[in-house]
């Protein structure tokens, strides 16, 4: 996240949006209503994710594409096989205790669903995100190599365009109710082309026309034209990627709420960028989206299985539910019935993560240490 070793501390806020969504929408609001009733969670969240990683595209990575893809495999595919055999294992250790959701620890479980499904061991299912942006990433820099060596001034204009048109061609697809095993796998990277692609287009095209609007007329047109679609479908449109079977609207409308979505906290990340963009917890959360895909679900349950303890030794919380608890990964308790208590469910299914990926870079850190001296 860095340009000319500067780091962008506006994308270190928008890395930071986009997870807190990511995990409020996970359990159930979060207690957390921040501008959602306009522009929901779903729809947004990961297409703004895939706009930043856009952004931070280097068109140097086609001097050498095989090892930009090697790269990539090491750092987005790898970790997410371990992390699957160690949420396998966690699974079968938790039948043990009583607990039924997540699929068996077979073949199929470890090398296949994690790319056809990515919710084969469910405690680890914000992980199948990683498979899609691995796909968009490898799809983007094939695609610039190729046009390129065909017609080397090619802008990105005409690759934003080129992901307009692969998004709706997803999007239909989906429509069409393609959107089954490797079906599905097709659509999820197509409906995320064209957010990936805005990315690169806007650090190259339109973040200087950006800078120019003011914050005024900004915020006018985008309220104008979301409550304009709003008024449209008398609802405010919202879709799940992850499976791609929402698009009910038609495949241009997902797309044009990604772009509104990302619009809107682009602009809000470049205000806050002054006072909060150097915050030790903001960066702490840009730092660790990875762990916070993979493992926001078990800091759900570590929060659940504390209600659990405290309803065993006294009154309170006597109304916990132990068989949802064991059966049901998007059942959450609310004491009181109170829903802005469920913030609690996303400061853990945020902290947690941030430990997990300490623990991990620490104990990088010891081996790498111990392999150079005993070297």
């Amino acid at each position: 996240m860095a340009t000319n070793k500067t780091v962008d501390y506006r994308f270190k806020i928008l890395y930071a949006i986009g997870m807190i969504m990511v995990v409020g929408s996970h359990a159930s609001g979060g207690g957390i209503t921040a501008l959602s009733d306009w522009f929901p969670y779903h729809g947004v969240h990961l297409a703004l994710f895939m706009f930043c990683s856009g952004y931070f595209y280097k068109s140097s990575a086609e001097d050498n594409v095989s090892k930009y893809i090697l790269k990539k495999i090491q750092v987005l595919i790898v970790p997410f096989y371990i992390y699957n055999v160690v949420y396998g294992l966690i699974v079968q250790f938790l039948r043990t205790k009583g607990f039924e959701m997540g699929g068996d620890f077979n073949l199929q479980n470890l090398t296949i669903a994690p790319i056809t499904s990515g919710h084969q061991f469910v405690y680890n299912m914000g992980g199948w995100f990683l498979v899609p942006l691995f796909m968009v990433e490898i799809y983007n820099v094939l695609l610039h190599k190729l046009i390129k060596k065909i017609h080397k001034n090619t802008t990105e204009w005409a690759f934003g365009a080129l992901g307009i048109f692969a998004g709706i061609l997803g999007n239909q697809l989906a429509c069409m109710g393609y959107r089954q095993n490797w079906w599905l796998v097709l659509v999820r990277m197509l409906y995320f082309v064209p957010f990936y692609e805005l990315g690169i287009l806007y650090r190259s095209k339109l973040e200087t026309i950006d800078k120019k609007i003011p914050s005024s007329w900004y915020f006018a047109v985008l309220f104008a034209a979301q409550l304009a679609i709003i008024y449209h479908y008398g609802k405010v449109p919202s879709y799940i990627p992850s499976w791609c079977g929402d698009f009910i609207e038609g495949p241009i409308m997902p797309i044009v709420i990604g772009v509104l979505g990302i619009a809107l906290w682009l602009r809000i990340a470049n205000l806050l960028e002054p006072v909060i963009g150097r915050s030790k917890w903001i960066n702490a959360i840009a730092d660790s989206t990875y762990s916070i895909m993979m493992n926001q679900f078990l800091g759900f349950m570590i929060v659940k299985t504390g209600y659990a303890l405290i309803s065993k030794v006294s009154s309170r919380f006597s109304d916990f539910d132990f068989v949802s608890y064991k059966t049901d990964i998007w059942w959450f308790y609310t004491p009181k019935g109170i829903t802005q208590t469920l913030i609690v469910y996303v400061v853990a299914g945020l902290v947690f993560p941030i430990f997990v990926q300490k623990a991990i870079d620490q104990g990088k850190q010891i081996l790498s240490a111990r392999f150079s001296k005993h070297l």
